[in-house]
């Protein structure tokens, strides 16, 4: 038996439409450009005394995901004791720290451990609270 082509018809133009939500005025959002700070999307990591890692062991760990690596040393000391690992999405610091304060990792038999970054200011901001 043949369906009646003008039946189908107009159940589709009968059906009700969907009213948006969004707001038309709205400027247009690009995330490259405005994307979460770098204090949001990084790490802050200590070394163990005296068994420091390079920037290609850090990278190794997190890959692609990684937008930049910072190393540093209190003083005039060369061998770096703590840096930042800037990540390009800001859920990465939440999913590596799992709910937790504070994690410690292992490569290559070097221990390291990661938190939260806070700026100076920040810290300073919160009376030195993490």
């Amino acid at each position: 038996m043949a369906q009646n082509s003008s039946s189908a018809m107009v159940s589709s133009s009968t059906e009700s439409r969907v009213q948006s939500k969004l707001n038309p005025f709205a400027k247009d959002w690009n995330p490259k450009k405005e994307r979460r700070s770098e204090e949001e999307r990084s790490l802050f990591f200590t070394f163990s005394r005296g068994y420091p890692l390079g920037r290609s062991q850090i990278r190794s760990k997190y890959g692609s995901c990684v937008e930049k690596i910072a190393l540093r040393s209190k003083g005039t000391k060369e061998t770096p004791q703590f840096g930042q690992v800037v990540f390009k999405k800001s859920t990465l610091p939440l999913v590596i720290l799992n709910g937790k304060d504070e994690v410690k990792f292992v490569i290559d038999q070097r221990s390291f451990w990661c938190k939260k970054y806070q700026d100076r200011n920040t810290r300073h901001r919160n009376g030195g609270q993490n």
